[in-house]
């Protein structure tokens, strides 16, 4: 049997180090976080759904729910997560629109039961299980974008028909 010795030991604790640090250096990075119970998918679903999410700009990952629990303890919402951090988790980190990555968590987990969102950071916000259906409500950037810009086009085409309509009625008279 291998004796664990003092090097040993103080390797695995700088290995740990490191994995907390990339989940920080994540979460900063990040728009939006999600955790979700997993256990039950099939590698061919989860790669699926793993495919989607990095087409927006998003990934799903799995760490040790310690290691998650380290990451967070710093930040003002961490303790929120602890409830969650239970069981068999991954964290989606969504890095530019979160509203895209939910839509993808939502409609995977409607078609794949075993998925499971259990709760989310989003916009600084915690939303545990009870509030999850507030996100999932969500329209995406793309949507709010395209509002916005019907929201500003209207008054500028009323002007621009006004303006029309007041040279149309110089050049008659």
């Amino acid at each position: 049997m291998a004796e664990v010795t003092n090097d040993i030991i103080k390797q695995q604790r700088l290995d740990k180090q490191e994995v907390v640090d990339v989940i920080k250096q994540k979460l900063s990075k990040s728009s939006a976080f999600y955790v979700s119970r997993y256990d039950g998918i099939n590698v061919e679903d989860i790669s699926r759904l793993r495919k989607e999410l990095k087409s927006a700009n998003s990934e799903m990952k799995v760490y040790k729910n310690t290691l998650v629990k380290l990451a967070l303890q710093e930040e003002v919402y961490g303790k929120e997560f602890d409830s969650l951090l239970l069981g068999p988790n991954s964290i989606t980190f969504a890095y530019d629109d979160p509203t895209s990555t939910a839509k993808i968590l939502f409609d995977f987990a409607k078609k794949n039961k075993s998925l499971v969102i259990k709760g989310c950071l989003f916009d600084n916000e915690f939303y545990g299980p009870d509030k999850m259906s507030v996100i999932k409500d969500l329209p995406s950037k793309h949507t709010l974008l395209s509002m916005l810009a019907n929201v500003l086009s209207a008054p500028m085409s009323k002007v621009a028909r006004t303006l029309d309509a007041l040279r149309e009625k110089k050049e008659q008279s």
